[in-house]
């Protein structure tokens, strides 16, 4: 099973302008808990726009075992 999650923040001008935009994707990839993350942030300044990404990814795995006390 995969669970996605897209979080997307605005700055916004007093006069109603969107001066930046900020988007974060990350997924959860099945038991074993694998999560990509890129974030991209789009900079809107007048007649022009410019962008920048970066992106990163992790693995992890954990395993627990349960103790019992024999009596």
């Amino acid at each position: 099973m995969t669970n996605y999650q897209v979080i997307t923040k605005w700055i916004v001008s007093p006069d109603g302008k969107v001066v930046a935009e900020a988007k974060s994707v990350a997924s959860a990839v099945g038991s074993r808990t694998e999560m990509h993350q890129s974030v991209s942030v789009n900079q809107h300044d007048g007649s022009c726009s410019s962008s920048s990404s970066s992106s990163s990814s992790s693995y992890s795995s954990s395993s627990s075992s349960v103790a019992r006390d024999s009596e």
